[in-house]
């Protein structure tokens, strides 16, 4: 039965349009209520939710204060906030979210020695195709190769995790090596480039040497999943299907206990929420792999259980920030879809956690998640949000990270992968004391458990960037206890490097000219303006600028 009218859900405030994810697209904020673009890094809200919101009282809020229309445009600001804590809070999420500067890296010093050897040339990919001779490490060939493979590698990480259409796709290109190469190469670069960038000594950052090797090895051993052309399992939910899950669901509950309990699966029903789609998929899953019933209401044990599991889902342990121990099963110990098909399959082995968790509890969280990680053989999230916590005080260059979040005065080398890490490390360490707000945000954010604490934890991990309800550019949040042209130099460091991170990419993959599609950074500036913008930083690392590149003619890139 539908609730009455004074908690009808307003579509016009809440998210209902997916968002875009897949590498590369693009798309308008206005088709959507809320949007978190993970290569943009930004949290963005139309111009409807943006008005609602700021006409609410600062911190969060019961409903009665602000009335039910608040309380849903914030569950759509709560929705995509989480998102970003998918990103820069779970371990998954930031490996995740590194591949894109760790692929510019990985082929930075490649990119200068090949175009001073033949000149430079776009793009790599047609490049190499085109070169005869050697395929070897010491000849050009080779180099041009080397340098395609390692974007290929990082892509394919991105796909074989993201959801199984994505994965289907690439596992069907030729130059797919296999799932473990694709996922212990990623997790190898990406971990280096941490330890180097933040903790060069390797204190407390697992150096990958003393695990790539044996996990490489696999395929020799002719494991299945490591080796070029072994059986690959398509994953019917994937990172996507849980992150859109854990967020619409933890909304769902928001709007729950916002409406004093009056909301019923019928309401959510009504505005196409509950229908098969990229939003329910991972819910609808974990209910048939551990064999559950749909609870009667949002608040019911069994919801608060599918939310742990993505959070467990989306933080494994083995390779960051603990060493891989397990070769033969690195695979579904890091890969999201593996991890959410296990653990929800274990609850068939232990019923009670099905019914466990009651009052939202950190006691709650800390029991259910040690079951299920000693069921599946994994790090518990508690002793990896502890071990990622305890860090500042174990690498004295890891503390002076830290030390540069707390003034946002970060040091310009490497600032995307300084200040990616060191949001991630502050959330660990709030996530180690208070692991059940991070997990149940939707019960702690609204009804009776509403508290001026919640309130800090929230504001302190807002999204770092954020669009305005008249500009759908890029812009940094306001910071009250930082300087603001600190704040705003970081903010302009930050994403002179994710364009040129993406010229690179072009650079390699794509055939053609460069394209400048930024308007989504500043929305209304010129394309003579964001090309002087992205030529300027791409020449700073480069030493060449774009125009002087040679564009090869006929196909062989990527569009």
């Amino acid at each position: 039965m539908s609730s009455t009218r004074p908690f009808k859900l307003n579509p016009t405030l809440l998210d209902t349009t997916e968002r875009r994810e897949v590498p590369g697209s693009l798309g308008a904020t206005t088709k959507a209520h809320g949007l978190y673009a993970a290569f943009e890094f930004v949290l963005r809200l139309s111009p409807q939710v943006h008005e609602k919101l700021e006409a609410l009282p600062t911190g969060i809020v019961s409903s009665g204060e602000v009335g039910f229309d608040g309380a849903q445009a914030f569950s759509t600001y709560l929705h995509e906030t989480i998102h970003w804590w998918q990103h820069v809070g779970s371990t998954f999420g930031l490996i995740s979210s590194l591949t894109y500067p760790a692929e510019a890296h990985a082929n930075h010093n490649h990119l200068i020695t090949l175009g001073r050897t033949v000149g430079f040339k776009k793009s790599i990919r047609q490049l190499a195709m085109s070169m005869d001779g050697p395929v070897t490490p010491d000849t050009q060939a080779g180099l041009a190769n080397i340098i395609v493979n390692n974007q290929f590698d990082f892509d394919a990480f991105r796909y074989v995790t993201y959801g199984p259409d994505a994965r289907q796709h690439i596992v069907g290109l030729g130059q797919f090596q296999s799932i473990g190469h694709a996922l212990a190469v990623t997790y190898g670069s990406v971990v280096f480039q941490l330890g180097q960038v933040a903790d060069p000594e390797f204190k407390v950052i697992p150096k990958p040497d003393d695990w790539y090797r044996t996990v490489m090895d696999q395929a020799d051993a002719e494991v299945d999943g490591y080796y070029y052309g072994s059986p690959v399992d398509v994953m019917p939910i994937g990172a996507r299907e849980i992150m859109e899950g854990q967020a619409r669901f933890s909304q769902i509950q928001y709007l729950y206990f916002a409406s004093g309990g009056h909301l019923d699966w019928d309401d959510f029903e009504d505005i196409g929420w509950l229908g098969t789609n990229v939003y329910t998929a991972a819910f609808d899953g974990f209910l048939t792999l551990a064999r559950l019933e749909r609870p009667a209401t949002a608040d019911d044990s069994v919801v608060a259980l599918f939310l742990l599991i993505c959070d467990m889902a989306l933080n494994p342990g083995s390779g960051f920030p603990f060493p891989a121990v397990s070769p033969s099963t690195f695979i579904e110990d890091v890969d999201p879809g593996t991890r959410f098909l296990f653990l929800a399959s274990a609850v068939r082995k232990h019923p009670k956690l099905a019914q466990t968790i009651r009052a939202y509890s950190r006691e709650e969280y800390v029991e259910v998640s040690q079951r299920l990680a000693e069921s599946i053989i994994v790090h518990p999230p508690m002793k990896i949000a502890r071990t990622v916590a305890d860090w500042p005080k174990n690498s004295a260059s890891v503390a002076a990270l830290m030390d540069e979040l707390q003034t946002f005065d970060f040091e310009p080398m490497n600032l995307p992968i300084r200040f990616m890490l060191a949001h991630f490390i502050a959330f660990m360490r709030d996530k180690a004391e208070h692991p059940e707000v991070f997990c149940w945000p939707g019960a702690w954010m609204a009804g009776e458990r509403v508290s001026d604490h919640v309130s800090t934890l929230f504001d302190r991990h807002r999204a770092a960037f954020v669009d305005k309800a008249d500009d759908d550019g890029v812009f940094p949040r306001t910071y009250p206890d930082k300087d603001e042209a600190t704040v705003h130099e970081t903010f302009q460091n930050f994403y002179a490097s994710t364009v040129t991170y993406d010229l690179t990419r072009q650079w390699i993959v794509e055939s053609g000219p460069f394209h400048y599609r930024y308007n989504w950074l500043v929305q209304n500036a010129t394309h003579e303006e964001m090309k002087e913008y992205g030529d300027r930083h791409f020449h700073m690392i480069y030493g060449v600028w774009p125009d002087d590149i040679e564009i090869l003619a006929g196909a062989g890139g990527q569009k």
